[in-house]
């Protein structure tokens, strides 16, 4: 028990905890905390840096995604209107081919039957 006393005694006495500390030792603990706490406070920057390019990253991909989803609508969109224009001009010109066709037809009958009039008429004339 002695020994254990002698010894704390000796610890408690030569312990540096009744030094002083100077001006430099106080700038060199200070430094040191000032060089840790930017440490840390760059690494957290650093990591919230990460975090927002990850965020930006993914919106990318989600407006190019819907960019190549748009750029499909309006191709088929596209295609429909080229479809509509088709079939209207469709509706429109195909009577008319029909109508033109038929008079046509009809213009060559006419012909036909005006010339078979005259031929009527020129034996008709020169029969006495």
């Amino acid at each position: 028990m002695k020994i254990i006393t002698i010894l704390f005694l000796h610890l408690l006495l030569a312990s540096s905890a009744f030094g002083q500390l100077t001006k430099e030792d106080l700038r060199t603990v200070i430094k040191e905390e000032i060089g840790a706490s930017e440490k840390r406070m760059r690494e957290y920057i650093d990591l919230k840096i990460e975090t927002v390019n990850a965020k930006i990253d993914a919106v990318d991909k989600r407006i190019d995604a819907l960019d190549e989803n748009l750029a499909d609508r309006i191709g088929d969109i596209w295609l429909l209107l080229l479809a509509l224009i088709g079939l209207i001009a469709a509706t429109i010109a195909i009577p008319q081919i029909i109508i033109a066709y038929k008079e046509r037809g009809g213009q060559k009958e006419m012909q036909a039957q005006i010339e078979q009039l005259r031929q009527k008429v020129e034996t008709l004339e020169n029969t006495p």
